[in-house]
């Protein structure tokens, strides 16, 4: 994902280590997948960010993927529903996600589901991929 993405060549060590601290659930995230076939076509992780502006959370979709043999059928437009849904029962204020600005095909899913934003994501970034 990251290569198809953003090009960028991920260490396996380190980020084998990031999938299994998420899945031994030892930092506040989760991954959300959907399905064909029974089998796994498309995931996403979500983290959290508390807003003092709204007392409550805003989930962030982050590691956004779906197979290319997956793609252009509704997988995640099914996946985001979902999630969607799951925040609100939860009284979170929103889903915010950010994508790389290259991505132009990322950018129209997701207007396309009724995103937007008037925001620039900043960063400072202490370690290297």
């Amino acid at each position: 994902m990251a290569k198809e993405t953003e090009n960028l060549d991920l260490d396996v060590e380190t980020l084998q280590k990031g999938v299994s601290t998420v899945l031994e659930g030892k930092t506040a995230a989760a991954y959300y997948v959907v399905e064909e076939a029974n089998q796994v076509v498309g995931s996403l992780m979500l983290t959290y960010e508390w807003s003092d502006w709204r007392c409550s959370n805003i989930w962030w979709i982050q590691s956004v993927y779906v197979l290319p043999s997956a793609r252009r059928r509704g997988n995640f437009k099914r996946l985001y529903a979902h999630v969607k849904e799951e925040a609100k029962a939860a009284q979170a204020s929103g889903l915010r996600l950010y994508a790389d600005t290259g991505n132009t095909a990322a950018h129209a899913t997701y207007e396309k589901l009724g995103m937007t934003s008037h925001y620039k994501v900043f960063e400072d970034m202490f370690t290297s991929y």
